[in-house]
């Protein structure tokens, strides 16, 4: 297993972690719980069937993402779509922790392209590009529940993939790009954070210098296109779309918060916010 954790091709129970050895004795006690976190990880989410695993039908057709082509060092690409995110319509679907486990599905499957790489070049490829396009990111992708599921896949990538993420290319940043990355930022490590790379508006003349023409989508300012010529590559990545209501299990998803604080009648609160930037909604 590489230094992205994940499944073992080999061993029914993971013994590395992150190029750490399994062997008794060689292991410093944060190491020691690192690993027996990561087995417990392993374990409830039964990653050594995931990829068997057939997520239900609504993630397959909303869930907005999908891996398609490869950089200039082999290391498969995983597209990320906002403007076609409806979490709160996959979360009003399907559990939280299904949803959870089909992005771990993804993380899997990234893992054996990896391995399929490795063997097709001769060389070891251990990690990934994500491309987070974020043209049409609105309001409505920064509800309550979405953000937290959001920093609770991130903090489970970070204990559990490390070093899978080679670098994030973001794309189409809109104003409320701040916003939204200061909402996760505390839930990602420096190292992730000096990972995160932000073309501008020049992005299709910068993103080809992460990934060969011929291995990028029309759309992203490559050359590759579906058999039928469609630029966007819709055989390889899900543009998502509103989730439509008769997927719906549930009107609602239960909003936890930090604080709550009663004020009675007549009396006053004053609350502390930080302004990023002028028009900012408090919801």
């Amino acid at each position: 297993m590489g230094p992205a954790f994940g499944t073992s091709q080999l061993d029914p129970i993971p013994t590395t972690v992150g190029g750490m050895s399994g062997q008794e004795g060689e292991l410093s006690p944060s190491q020691e719980r690192t690993l027996a976190q990561h087995v417990k990880f392993w374990k409830q989410q039964d990653l050594h069937n995931i990829l068997a695993w057939q997520p239900p039908e609504v993630v397959r057709l909303y869930n907005a993402n999908g891996i398609c082509g490869h950089d200039s060092k082999g290391s498969p690409v995983w597209y990320h779509i906002i403007r076609g995110l409806d979490l709160r319509g996959l979360l009003l679907s399907i559990s939280r922790q299904e949803l959870l486990r089909a992005e771990f599905q993804s993380c899997e499957l990234l893992l054996q392209e990896c391995e399929q790489q490795s063997q097709e070049l001769g060389k070891k490829v251990e990690k990934i590009i994500a491309v987070f396009d974020f043209e049409g990111l609105s309001q409505r992708h920064l509800w309550k529940p979405g953000v937290e599921f959001a920093q609770e896949f991130l903090t489970a990538l970070e204990a559990n993939y490390p070093e899978m993420l080679k670098n994030i290319i973001v794309v189409r940043a809109s104003r409320l790009f701040p916003v939204a990355f200061n909402l996760i930022k505390p839930y990602i490590t420096e190292e992730m954070r000096r990972k995160v790379v932000i073309p501008g508006d020049n992005w299709k003349q910068e993103l080809p210098k992460f990934i060969s023409p011929d291995q990028l989508p029309v759309e992203f300012g490559g050359i590759m296109a579906d058999p039928d010529g469609n630029p966007k590559c819709l055989t390889k990545i899900n543009y998502g779309d509103k989730v439509p209501r008769s997927y719906y299990l549930r009107n609602q998803v239960r909003v936890q918060y930090e604080h709550q604080v009663t004020v009675g009648r007549g009396s006053s609160l004053q609350v502390e916010n930080e302004i990023l930037f002028p028009g900012c909604v408090l919801r």
